[in-house]
């Protein structure tokens, strides 16, 4: 089974997802996505986002280009988006890099359900964030459905929400602040943090026509933290 948890920066996705692998650690039947990356030989005592993430790029392409024959109009609908909207020329490539990593993980993720859970706090569908929060591109229902209809879904979805106040707060005192909210003003953080919560929100009501992908109550949990 895979497990994504979503949710506006500085919810609390990460702790959340850390503590339920903590909880499973006596029966091995849970991991995070991250594990799958590091279970590698000479890989194990990463422990550096930024450079997992390079290793995550190498691991990750040749399940990416086995993903593709099934996931590729999703990766071209954001690759797209990207093209049109990416806030710079560079951010229009290192989001497409991010977009090809998180499909490749997810690919891991779903040939190693087998034998475990795997829980994805940076999955495929907080790609979201690139295609739709990080720069001031109007988006409607109609690109939310598309991208619901089209993003590689894992088997459950927990939405984890917090007030949009400690949002600011944390992301304010991030020792490592996401490149898009650096040397940003309180008022820019919020404003951004507040696009990312109607997103979500939105996302969380889209409504897909193949009913088998939906964002529906079923699947989505709304725990706040």
């Amino acid at each position: 089974m895979i497990v994504e948890f979503i949710g506006c920066s500085g919810a609390g996705k990460t702790s959340l997802a850390m503590e339920v692998r903590r909880r499973c650690h006596a029966s091995r039947r849970a991991i995070l996505s991250v594990d799958l990356v590091r279970d590698h030989a000479g890989l194990r005592w990463m422990t550096d986002p930024s450079m997992i993430n390079l290793a995550a790029d190498v691991i990750s392409f040749p399940s990416f280009v086995r993903a593709y024959r099934r996931d590729g109009e999703f990766v071209r609908f954001a690759f797209d988006r990207l093209r049109r909207y990416a806030p710079s020329t560079f951010a229009k490539y290192n989001y497409r890099l991010n977009i090809v990593r998180k499909v490749g993980v997810h690919e891991l993720a779903r040939r190693a359900t087998a034998r475990r859970t795997v829980l994805v706090d940076e999955g495929v569908l907080l790609s979201a964030y690139q295609l739709f929060v990080y720069s001031d591109a109007p988006y409607g229902d109609v690109d939310l459905d598309r991208f619901a209809r089209l993003v590689p879904m894992p088997d459950r979805v927990v939405y984890v929400r917090a007030p949009l106040d400690l949002l600011v707060e944390r992301a304010l005192r991030r020792p490592d602040p996401r490149r898009e909210l650096a040397g940003r003003s309180r008022n820019q953080v919020a404003d951004r943090l507040a696009r990312a919560v109607e997103l979500f929100e939105g996302l969380r009501r889209a409504s897909p026509s193949d009913r088998s992908r939906s964002w529906g109550p079923r699947r989505v949990a709304s725990p706040r933290s």
